[in-house]
Parts: C-alpha cells; structure tokens; sequence
C-alpha cells in the first residue's frame, strides 16, 4: 500500500516548481504518490509537472480552472489512496527524509495526525521554529480540547497544513475539507475539523520542511487587501457551529487573537510602502486603535493581552492604543525600525 499521498497544489509556480518536484522525488520514503493539482496555470507549471510525470509513474496530475487552493487540495483528498495524506506548497522544498519521519512517527505511535517543526527562510535568513507541546507523546481527544483547540482559536501557531500528515480515512469518513472563500483561512478550519475530530496526535521537534517567505511579500498588497475588516470577519466567525460543540472561554480566544493580529497589521501598515500614501496608512491605523470593539477588548482583557509582551509592544499597547494616540505610535514604530537595520 502507499505510506503518504503528497498533495501539492500548483498555480503559476514554475520559478520554484524544479526545486519543490525534486524534493518531492528524493525522499528516502519510497512509496509516495506525489499527486499535483494545477489550478489553472497560466505559465510552463503544467509542462513542468508532465515532463517529470513521463520518468516518475508516482507523480499524478490533475488539471483543473482556476478555483483557489481549497479547492485543489480537496480534490487531491479524493483521490488519495495512501495511508496518510500529506501536503506540500509548491514554492516550497522538504528535507529527503521528510516524510519516512513523520509516517514513522504515525504508525510507532498510533496516531491519526502528526506535527512536525519546520524551517522559516525569509531571503537567505533561516530559523526553525519550536514545538508546542512535549515531543513524541502520544495525547488523546481530551488534552486535544482542553490544550489544543484554544490555541487553533487564539492564534496561528498550528494553522499550517504542510507540517503535518492526517491519516487518510479518517479525513475521507470525517468528510474534513478546506472551506472556499472564508476569512479565517482554510489551513486553520481544515485543522480545527482535525484536530477536534482526532483521537490522538503527536507532536515532534524534526523540522524537515523549508517554508520559504520572501521580505515583502505582504506589504505589496496592504493597499488592496482590508486586513483589519478580514480579522474582524475571522472574529464572527462561528467556531461552535463549525465544530457542533460548545467552547470554553470562546470570547476571550477570539480577542486575544483579533488583538493580536491588530498589532502586527499596525507594524505593517506604518511600514514605508511606496504603494501606498502615508496619509492613508495614518488613516487606516488610527481607525484601527479607535475601533469600538479593539478598545473593549483591550479594555476587559488587559492582562491576558500584555502576557509575554516586550517592553515596546506593552508601550504601543497601554501608550498609543489604549489612550488613542497616534503621534507616540509612529515615532515608537520608527524607532524599531531604525534599530533593527
């Protein structure tokens, strides 16, 4: 039988597609399918993937319009055979013993999902991240609720897909499948379905996948994407309704993360960024320190929202948004960046 289904899903990445299929084809892990969904390519992707389909019959292509990533991840899902289903960007690389790693872990451990860590690489700059939780323990459905799903809610440290291998039919008879057209991001629905669904995970410190992050990439695209009017969509959204239960401290998740987010969307829209005015960043920013909603959150939160803060982010957050001040904001967001050149 197959060990992992590999799905990688493929829109116009034919400057990183010879490094990511190569990858894929040198794990030490045999009995891979490597099965690529190409959502509409408009450059060589497909011609890529067909050249190297013709000297490897575990690569399977599919061809489909243009639908988005959900969409051909869940379309690979359907045609998955292996024991376990594994997902891998196309713009991004794995180590050679990627998956024998993570299929060793499942079956030594039993476990319907396995987490692994991964390496970040921003331009040349590498950094691996760390575990969550205690490695190589094997924890139930009951420390699942109680320790994991608040933190799928209050922040987006285990959203990724591509770090982890699902057993297979338990995806397909839990009907577990990324949402089309949400705010809140379909790594993170797919996961709380999973992880929520699971009867045991595990996590490991091995970090042998290369997310590849260039500096940039989303300041590019502040002046067209509303990301605070998105983290606001992501705050309504129904957690209970999705995963048919009833949460524990639900509305305090839900603001540390919105808060949360808030900050970082305030460092990157004070940012220069010549495509975008700087009156209209001054804009965008003070609506979002003066937002009802921030300011109550801030308010009946205080405490849980300054834990594990820095000394310049607890400045930005008692200084400039609790008390609304913008001019204080930009000249401590300067300031770090200044430093940090």
């Amino acid at each position: 039988m197959v060990a992992v289904s590999v799905i990688i899903p493929v829109f116009n990445a034919d400057k990183h597609l010879h490094q990511c299929v190569n990858s894929l084809l040198q794990q030490s892990l045999k009995n891979c399918e490597f099965i690529f969904i190409n959502d509409g390519s408009t450059d060589t992707s497909q011609a890529i993937i067909e050249s190297y389909q013709k000297k490897d019959s575990r690569i399977i292509l599919l061809n489909q319009e243009n639908q988005g990533v959900s969409v051909a991840r869940n379309n690979g899902i359907v045609i998955a055979k292996a024991e376990f289903i594994g997902f891998v960007d196309a713009d991004d690389t794995i180590e050679n013993d990627f998956f024998e790693k993570l299929y060793t872990s499942a079956n030594q451990n039993n476990a319907t999902i396995v987490t692994s860590c991964y390496i970040h690489e921003i331009n040349g700059v590498s950094y691996k991240t760390n575990p969550i939780f205690s490695e190589n323990i094997v924890f139930d459905n009951a420390f699942i609720d109680k320790n994991i799903i608040p933190i799928l809610i209050s922040e987006s440290s285990l959203n990724t897909v591509w770090n982890k291998i699902y057993e297979t039919n338990f995806i397909k008879n839990n009907n577990i499948k990324f949402p089309k057209g949400v705010a809140l991001g379909e790594d993170n629905i797919f996961n709380l379905q999973a992880f929520y669904l699971a009867q045991n995970i595990v996590f490991t410190d091995y970090a042998g996948y290369h997310y590849k992050e260039t500096i940039g990439s989303a300041t590019r695209t502040i002046a067209t994407k509303d990301y605070f009017n998105r983290a606001l969509e992501v705050y309504s959204f129904n957690y209970e309704k999705l995963l048919n239960t009833k949460i524990e401290n639900l509305e305090k998740l839900k603001s540390i993360r919105l808060f949360n987010n808030t900050l970082s969307y305030i460092d990157l829209y004070l940012k220069n960024n010549n495509g975008f005015p700087f009156l209209k960043r001054y804009s965008y920013v003070k609506k979002m320190i003066n937002h009802p909603l921030i300011q109550s959150i801030l308010k009946k939160y205080e405490s849980d929202i300054l834990k594990n803060k820095n000394s310049y982010q607890k400045f930005i957050i008692l200084r400039c948004i609790k008390i609304k001040l913008m001019l204080p904001l930009i000249a401590a967001n300067q300031y770090i960046q200044f430093r940090n050149k």
